[in-house]
């Protein structure tokens, strides 16, 4: 009985050609109708995807995985698979999908596909996107574009969770509790635009794991000192945070606190915000200030002490000089 390889190592094989294409398919096959374990399984169909696999005895399998898959990891590289390799015949499978999965990572990773809305074919797909963007939009309150970076955050704690469900409530909790460093809520919303964002994983990850306790947090004087050191006794930290891209789709932006949230580099969108006139960048992992900094031509407030940059280039000095308030 031929011995069941790992994907990395099916992968490595085809690539010295030491496994042939249908060795690889049928292993690749084995691993994700039989492995117990979902890491397995998701890089075996993310093997496939790298291999450009398209041979049709796989369609089923993958369109299994995304139907029935327990885990929200397999299903999001089942999806993925299906957009960029077998979009023709998975479009129907896609779409019934954004309508049904409980899990915002699967629904982020269709939208991600970057799919051509032009095309005739993707027209009840594009329906089923725009809608569950409105769903997001009404509840938080926003209009439908700035939607999406909300579920990109949502597909951020899907990821770093077992089982996650798009979860809509928290944001209106978020919108009571105030920021002291920041002067503003942490969530501030002015004719449907977001003005004022104070985003910290663990803060709003507790909160939405823990709602009874937002009675009590919100009676605090300031809930960030509570929350600072529950942050130290939990295990529930993200690694490296990175800020999605779609924070540029918040263009009323005028202040932004992303302190300690582990973040070792920033979205180049980030500078698109033209209106942005408060940046917190404090306790993070940057090891410099990204020169698209100085687009920021609103900017007037900067805190990014604490952080690992040992050196700031000439014109960037220049540019921060000029700031009415900065702390590095």
């Amino acid at each position: 009985m031929e011995r069941i390889l790992s994907p990395n190592t099916i992968y490595s094989g085809v690539k010295n050609k030491e496994i042939s294409r249908n060795i690889a398919i049928d292993q690749l096959i084995s691993l994700i109708e039989g492995s117990n374990n979902p890491k397995t399984r998701s890089e075996s169909i993310s093997i496939l995807n790298k291999l450009n696999f398209r041979e049709a005895r796989t369609f089923k399998t993958i369109e299994n995985s995304l139907l029935s898959d327990e885990s929200q990891i397999v299903r999001s590289s089942a999806a993925n698979l299906i957009g960029r390799q077998f979009l023709k015949q998975g479009i129907d499978t896609l779409t019934w999908v954004v309508h049904h999965d409980k899990s915002p990572l699967i629904i982020k990773t269709i939208f991600d596909l970057n799919l051509d809305f032009t095309n005739t074919h993707l027209k009840s797909l594009k329906k089923e996107l725009d809608d569950y963007l409105e769903k997001v939009a009404l509840a938080i309150g926003i209009i439908h574009n700035e939607a999406k970076f909300f579920l990109d955050l949502e597909g951020i704690f899907a990821r770093t969770q077992e089982k996650y469900e798009l979860e809509l409530g928290s944001y209106n909790l978020f919108k009571k509790l105030k920021d002291q460093k920041l002067g503003e809520y942490w969530l501030t919303i002015n004719n449907r635009h977001i003005e004022a964002l104070s985003f910290n994983y663990f803060n709003w990850g507790y909160l939405k794991q823990n709602p009874s306790m937002f009675e009590s947090i919100f009676n605090l004087q300031n809930p960030i000192i509570y929350l600072n050191l529950l942050r130290k006794f939990h295990l529930s930290h993200i690694k490296d945070l990175i800020i999605p891209e779609s924070i540029s789709l918040l263009t009323e932006l005028k202040k932004l606190n992303l302190s300690k949230n582990n973040i070792r580099f920033l979205p180049k969108s980030m500078f698109l915000l033209s209106k942005l006139k408060y940046l917190d960048l404090s306790y993070n992992m940057l090891s410099e200030i990204p020169k698209e900094i100085t687009y920021l031509k609103s900017l007037n407030t900067l805190r990014i002490h604490n952080n690992q940059i040992s050196k700031i280039p000439q014109p960037l000095n220049l540019f921060l000089e000029k700031l009415s308030n900065y702390k590095s």
